[in-house]
């Protein structure tokens, strides 16, 4: 204290001394902190950059423009396979508003099929053969009025999808049989998974329902579609034929699958001599047969197989209303169903 008293000027420059140095100490190891924290940000930020420099393809205004385009190119590829699908030139509609019309319906549906077949030289898997449609022949119950729409667009897209099987993938001179008719349940409940599909009344038969398995299926968000099983036994010419007709797009379908399978000549010929077949050929279309085989007879003889194809109807939603466009919109604001809209063809 004394040496204070004495040198008062010494001991305030130092004292001032000691606070810049604790003052300067402190902002150093601020400083230092923050260096440390730049230096860490700075080598993050490197890292990234390398990253992006190295992926691929980078992220630089030339890819962007090229990704850019892509979407572009896709969404016209969408617009497209949108357009075709919705302006298929047969459309469905007609749909019965009552029981007993949709009954009449499938039974004129049922009979013209097995008149198509008797014609052809089908082999049906029994007389009574009904085309999918087993649960509504020979009965008064008809489906619900929210569920008849389906199952008659059912209807019409196997009629079409059989007729031409039946009536032009079915040559002269080569034998079918048509194995099985498949639908989806959409007039019953749905079935639990992994159990078989089941109907609110014990007598009805369901087996002509099926469920298509989710990994084939072309539904997804947007895009609705009623999936069908049908089963031949016939040649590889039957099969080209009606995937030829089907590629012709009258009808928005979708041929999601095709198994094939051996068979025996002798499935056919026991389907006739036990007489499930109610469609023999006369002697004079056997003769017919016959002398178109002979002309047409391949080099190597093919063998006959068991063809399983799983085909999908599209339904695709009702464009949006636009204000202002031609036409009316429907009522309360609501597009007309796809299943029943449209004045070209009818089927």
């Amino acid at each position: 204290m004394d040496s204070v008293k004495r040198y008062p000027i010494l001991a305030a420059v130092l004292a001032i001394c000691v606070i810049a140095f604790a003052v300067e100490s402190f902002f150093l190891w601020r400083f230092n902190t923050q260096v440390i924290v730049a230096q860490r940000n700075l080598k993050t930020s490197r890292d990234i950059a390398e990253s992006l420099n190295k992926a691929s393809p980078a992220p630089n205004e030339e890819n962007k423009a090229a990704a850019l385009k892509n979407v572009d190119d896709l969404q016209a590829t969408l617009d497209k396979v949108t357009k075709t699908l919705s302006d298929t030139p047969i459309k469905i509609t007609g749909i019965p508003t009552s029981g007993t019309d949709f009954l009449v319906a499938v039974q004129s549906y049922v009979s013209n099929l097995q008149s198509k077949a008797k014609d052809k030289g089908v082999i049906l898997p029994s007389p009574d053969f009904a085309f999918g449609m087993s649960m509504y022949i020979g009965r008064v119950v008809a489906p619900t009025a929210d569920k008849m729409p389906a199952v008659f667009t059912q209807l019409k897209v196997l009629d079409y999808i059989l007729g031409h099987l039946i009536g032009d993938a079915k040559l002269d001179d080569q034998k079918m049989m048509l194995v099985s008719v498949m639908r989806e349940n959409v007039g019953l409940p749905t079935p639990t998974p992994g159990q078989p599909a089941v109907s609110p009344s014990s007598d009805q038969n369901t087996s002509d329902i099926f469920v298509v398995p989710p990994t084939i299926t072309a539904r997804g968000p947007g895009v609705d579609t009623l999936a069908f099983q049908i089963q031949f036994i016939g040649y590889s010419e039957s099969l080209r034929l009606l995937l030829s007709d089907l590629k012709t797009f009258e009808m928005p379908l979708v041929v999601r699958s095709i198994e094939v399978a051996h068979a025996e000549q002798s499935t056919l010929d026991a389907a006739v001599t036990g007489g499930s077949n109610p469609t023999p050929l006369s002697a004079e279309d056997r003769a017919k047969a016959k002398a178109n085989a002979t002309a047409r007879k391949p080099v190597v003889a093919e063998n006959l197989s068991q063809f399983t194809l799983v085909i999908e109807y599209v339904q695709l939603p009702p464009p949006p209303v636009v204000p202002g466009a031609d036409g009316a919109a429907a009522p309360n604001g609501t597009a007309t169903p796809a299943a029943a809209s449209g004045t070209a063809s009818q089927y």
